[in-house]
């Protein structure tokens, strides 16, 4: 990641968050993520990553945790940044709106592995996204749901693994050793 792509990144999460807060923590997260990414190639990139870790900590951020680790894409929308807690392992498309009390986390009790998100995704208040799981392209998780299976693209998940189809509004449990689509 160069320093023009941050850049771009940025300036598109800006446009997705209005609130001035949000503004400057998703600012420091970007450019604590380019330090990060380039700290391997030079240790004052090291050194800041640390202090912008810190900063967010301290400063901005106390109610979160975002790993610069972690793998967010462009046009990431945060109205209510609080209580979020998301895993250094997450794959997280572009244009994902995370509301507040939200977990997207490895599963401590198996293989140790965090989702993978598509693009465009919406998750809900206090939802849980847990375990090596796929949540696909324009998928909706609703506002408290859990999703510890893999979800196609166009869904809606409601409650606990509960899927509720694009077309016709059925809703249908995601199959119990599967993770293939519910069709």
């Amino acid at each position: 990641m160069n320093f023009d792509e941050v850049q771009n990144i940025i300036q598109k999460d800006k446009e997705r968050n209005v609130h001035p807060k949000n503004r400057m923590f998703i600012l420091l997260f970007r450019y604590g993520q380019y330090f990060y990414i380039n700290a391997k190639k030079n240790v004052l990139f090291l050194i800041l990553s640390l202090l912008v870790r810190g900063g967010i900590k301290i400063f901005i951020n106390r109610n979160n945790h975002y790993p610069l680790e972690a793998s967010i894409g462009s046009g990431l929308r945060l109205p209510h940044n609080f209580g979020i807690v998301i895993s250094g392992d997450t794959v997280i498309g572009e244009n994902a709106t995370i509301m507040h009390q939200v977990t997207i986390g490895a599963d401590v009790t198996g293989n140790d592995k965090s989702p993978v998100i598509g693009n465009q995704v919406f998750i809900g208040a206090g939802a849980k996204v847990i375990g090596q799981c796929k949540v696909g392209s324009n998928v909706i998780v609703g506002a408290n749901a859990v999703v510890t299976k893999n979800v196609p693209d166009n869904y809606t998940v409601v409650g606990f693994n509960r899927l509720i189809s694009p077309k016709c509004n059925n809703i249908y449990n995601l199959p119990g050793g599967s993770h293939e689509s519910p069709n």
